[in-house]
C-alpha cells in the first residue's frame, strides 16, 4: 500500500509538502502530470483546503493508475499546491469525476474561486522525468487556467514541450 510521506520545510517551519510514490519513477510515454494551486488563502480557506485534501489523499493512495503525487503548502504565503502524475489522461479524468475529488471540486469550488485567491489549473504531457518544483510553478503560473477572486482571466494553454 503506498504512503504519504511528511517533509518539513527546513527554511520555513510553516510550510511543509507530503509525497506518495518515487519521484523518480520510470515515465510511460503516456504520462501526464495535473496541476492545481492556489495563492493568496486566507487562514480559513487554508484549514478548508487541508481538510478537504485529507480525503482527497486517501483516494490517491488506492488509485494504481497514479504515478506519483505532493501536495504542499505554506501558511504563512496562503499557498496551496496538488501535483499529480498519471499512466494516461482517461486515468486522471476517472479519478477527477469521481468520490473524493469530485465531491470536493462541487462543494468547496469556493475556497479556490473567491476572495483575493489566484487559481490555476493545469495538464499537460510529460516524458523522461517529473519536472522539477520551479519548472511546474513555473508553467502553472504562464500556461494554467487562470482565476483571480473566482473570476477567470486566462484559459489553459499547451505548454511547449
Amino acid at each position: 500500500m503506498k504512503v504519504w510521506i511528511k517533509h518539513q520545510d527546513p527554511n520555513n517551519k510553516y510550510g511543509a509538502k507530503f509525497t506518495l510514490g518515487d519521484r523518480d519513477t520510470l515515465l510511460p510515454e503516456t504520462a501526464i502530470i495535473s496541476v492545481t494551486r492556489g495563492e493568496r488563502f486566507n487562514i480559513f480557506r487554508i484549514i478548508i483546503n487541508g481538510i478537504v485534501n485529507e480525503f482527497v489523499k486517501k483516494q490517491l493512495t488506492k488509485n494504481e493508475k497514479l504515478l506519483y503525487a505532493e501536495l504542499s503548502g505554506q501558511l504563512q504565503s496562503g499557498i496551496g499546491q496538488t501535483v499529480t502524475v498519471w499512466k494516461d489522461g482517461s486515468s486522471m479524468n476517472n479519478f477527477r469525476t469521481k468520490g473524493a475529488h469530485k465531491f470536493a471540486t462541487k462543494f468547496f469550488a469556493w475556497v479556490f474561486y473567491g476572495g483575493k485567491v489566484q487559481a490555476y489549473f493545469l495538464t499537460w504531457k510529460i516524458s523522461n522525468q517529473i519536472p522539477m518544483d520551479h519548472e511546474i510553478e513555473e508553467t502553472i503560473k504562464k500556461y494554467g487556467r487562470h482565476f483571480d477572486g473566482g473570476k477567470l482571466i486566462r484559459q489553459a494553454q499547451k505548454p511547449p514541450k
